[in-house]
């Protein structure tokens, strides 16, 4: 592959990244800021604080986004390739979040063809991110057209046209020509249907497009696993980083909820819930990203299992606090009324006092859990 390709990604995914986080700005701008005047002010006045807020940490996950994509092009180093995947793969999701942002600050103001090419530009934007994202399971940790994939011998004769398509998609521009098809497919489709291009992202056929490249991006990662060194593996170990980063969250999440529904609290005025999902997402993309610029300075796995670890002892001190109100300040205990909220500071006094023990008893436990086997 000569420069030029490589140096158009590199123009693609900044381009991306840029608009992605001006759009963001412009968003705000135009819900609550009211002073860079990039577009004309909407009625924030009906909008809450929480609201604002929610909007605000979105934006803050979409910037983060498309920072590591431009961070990620411009990586030098022997997982070039891998890296420009991976940021393509950021930029566009950047990008897709920022999808209000960038149509009160590039769409037309006229119906027409020019509108109607925008509002349908956004099916490529998360086509060439899917790309991308296929593009980097075939290349990280190292290229897995190099090496030969035959099929497993236990691998029903059904299944063989699949694995020899999966293998046919590892060819540099396999996953764009497919991309592209499904891309014009759609198109041609919905505007056979009389409907506007925009809605081919929401046809089903492009739904078994997601799902078809989640599965290959899985697969690849697999026949990765299993032929990497032990440096290879540190690096693919970031990825069960970014899955306990989500992993936590949703313990939190659980135990939030579980407190909340058990006590009968009044809801607080921060939209906590998405909040949390939002640093989750955080985690999730830096996790990503160490994963290509990783130069052996922190353990992995023991990041994972830390991240883990914490994450269900406050899971647990939640439960403890919901059990403890229910029987505390409930009516369980006949003639026994306590003050809410005495349950919950005998929880977390608890906890606290026994986080260490608590946080070794778990990490012991996930050390236990044994990984597949490197190559």
């Amino acid at each position: 592959m000569t420069s030029v390709g490589p140096t158009l990604l590199r123009v693609l995914v900044t381009l991306l990244g840029a608009v992605a986080a001006v759009g963001q700005v412009t968003y705000l701008d135009a819900l609550s800021w009211h002073k860079l005047n990039l577009t004309p002010p909407m009625l924030s006045a009906q909008m809450s604080g929480a609201f604002l807020t929610l909007l605000t940490a979105h934006a803050v996950v979409s910037v983060v986004a498309a920072g590591l994509g431009i961070a990620l092009v411009v990586h030098e180093g022997q997982r070039q390739a891998a890296a420009r995947a991976l940021g393509l793969t950021l930029a566009s999701w950047a990008y897709l979040l920022a999808y209000s942002g960038v149509t009160l600050l590039l769409r037309p103001s006229t119906p027409g063809l020019s509108r109607s090419i925008f509002e349908s530009h956004f099916l490529l934007v998360e086509v060439a991110g899917l790309v991308g994202l296929l593009r980097f399971t075939s290349l990280f940790p190292r290229n897995l057209l190099d090496e030969a994939v035959p099929p497993p011998q236990t691998l029903p004769a059904v299944l063989v046209p699949f694995h020899a398509l999966s293998t046919w998609m590892l060819r540099p521009w396999a996953p764009w020509t497919v991309g592209g098809g499904v891309a014009v497919g759609l198109w041609v489709l919905v505007t056979a249907r009389g409907s506007p291009a925009a809605d081919a992202a929401l046809s089903p056929l492009m739904d078994l497009f997601r799902v078809g490249v989640a599965g290959l991006a899985v697969l690849n990662l697999r026949r990765s696993w299993g032929r990497a060194d032990a440096e290879s593996a540190n690096r693919l170990t970031w990825l069960l980083v970014a899955l306990a980063s989500i992993l936590g969250v949703l313990l939190l999440y659980i135990g939030g909820n579980v407190l909340v529904g058990v006590t009968e609290w009044p809801e607080p005025n921060v939209a906590w819930r998405p909040l949390l999902v939002d640093v989750g997402v955080m985690g999730f993309l830096v996790a990503l990203a160490m994963a290509v610029v990783y130069r052996g300075r922190i353990e992995p796995r023991r990041l994972g299992q830390r991240i883990v670890s914490y994450a269900a002892v406050v899971t647990l001190g939640l439960f403890l606090a919901a059990a403890l109100e229910a029987l505390f300040s409930g009516g369980i205990l006949a003639g026994v009324s306590f003050r809410t909220g005495v349950g919950t500071v005998i929880a977390f006094a608890t906890i606290v006092s026994t986080y260490r023990a608590l946080i070794r008893a778990l990490e012991h436990l996930l050390e236990q859990i044994p990984l597949p086997e490197a190559g």
